[in-house]
């Protein structure tokens, strides 16, 4: 692995996945940087952003200069309140579509919510987010950035920059808003009723993200879906008429890879051809499928995997071992082992130049 910082005109994306979990760190240039989401390292425990940070000598807490959580399912956000909490210079990005006070209310009132295992992770970054307040304002003010379709999140456009960086939000949509405050209201009323609330999903409210880091371009698809009309999904990105122009040669592919997530149209319309395409696994439910795979490889000669979908099955136990764990109320999960990492290293001033690929602990180009 190049364990060496990049250069101020370098622009780096790495991307984490162990099979459950999730972390891209981007470089944009000049020596400042960006987290998506966290995991944890199986080794260490620590989120593996912070330690891959460490290893390059980054300051986090002035090096970093926004933390993302794409949305809110649990193998997105492990460890993303001790990333916040070092990156005391980070501002803090969260959809739109649920509002974090909102959402702390909701998993207070009941451990059976469908985000209830977020209630803690949520909490502390509310805690970090109040401590950081200026004097003179209201702790109630004081929150996330709130990504919404085609805002743009973050500029560095400083003329002693060499590489002038701007961060766009593609997503949530309108749509996809008017519908997540409807269900936040009911499902509060529901939850007080002590009944199971109804949702969307994280998957249909998560932010796109779109970089524009000199001459590179990169889409960090997260987990969004695909949904039927133009309201929701990667649909209303596609024509959207009000998105920042240009297309992506670097491409996260969304949701691990699954059918679900695939949209022809994004390839066509927001991504320049055979890009450098890079996909996590979510070793739970084997994803990407051989079939995942290949439709991948017919759309890029440029992909690739962080870890083996394969390995992260947990191996099966006769009936009657699983009936006494069961009884005991315990879940087997798999420990995780080293962290899967994909290294993309771009020249931000010379579009000529080929990308630096490192691939690390099971990370491959896929055939």
């Amino acid at each position: 692995m190049n364990s060496q910082n990049p250069a101020p005109h370098e622009v780096e994306i790495s991307v984490f996945g162990p099979g459950l979990g999730e972390c891209i760190v981007v470089h944009l240039g000049d020596g400042d940087w960006l987290v998506v989401d966290s995991c944890r390292n199986g080794l260490s425990g620590r989120p593996v952003a912070l330690d891959y940070l460490d290893s390059l000598n980054v300051d986090v807490g002035t090096r970093v200069k926004m933390v993302v959580a794409s949305h809110w399912h649990d193998d997105h956000i492990n460890g993303l309140d001790e990333l916040l909490g070092a990156a005391k210079g980070a501002r803090f990005v969260n959809s739109a579509a649920h509002e974090l006070a909102d959402i702390v209310r909701l998993t207070q009132l009941s451990a059976k919510t469908p985000l209830a295992s977020a209630t803690r992770t949520y909490e502390k970054i509310f805690q970090i987010l109040a401590a950081r307040k200026l004097a003179g304002e209201r702790r109630e003010a004081v929150g996330p950035v709130l990504a919404v379709a085609n805002r743009k999140l973050l500029s560095l456009l400083d003329p002693s920059r060499l590489v002038p960086t701007e961060v766009f939000s593609l997503s949530p949509g309108d749509g996809v808003m008017n519908l997540a405050k409807l269900e936040t209201i009911n499902a509060l009323a529901t939850v007080q009723q002590k009944r199971r609330p109804v949702h969307q999903g994280a998957n249909q409210i998560c932010i796109v993200l779109f970089l524009k880091l000199g001459n590179c371009t990169a889409l960090l698809g997260a987990d969004l879906e695909n949904a039927s009309g133009i309201t929701e999904g990667w649909n209303a990105i596609i024509h959207s008429a009000e998105r920042p122009e240009g297309t992506a040669s670097f491409f996260k592919i969304p949701h691990h890879g699954s059918e679900n997530a695939h949209s022809a149209h994004c390839w066509t319309h927001l991504l320049s051809p055979h890009p450098v395409a890079v996909v996590t696994p979510y070793s739970p439910s084997a994803l990407p499928r051989p079939s995942d795979i290949g439709r991948i490889c017919n759309s890029t000669h440029s992909a690739f995997l962080t870890s083996d979908p394969t390995q992260g099955s947990i191996p099966r136990r006769p009936n009657p071992v699983d009936k006494t764990v069961r009884s005991m109320a315990l879940k087997r999960r798999l420990l995780t082992g080293k962290m899967g990492h994909g290294q993309y290293r771009f020249d931000a001033c010379d579009p000529s130049a080929t990308p630096v690929v490192d691939l690390h602990n099971g990370a491959r180009k896929l055939p």
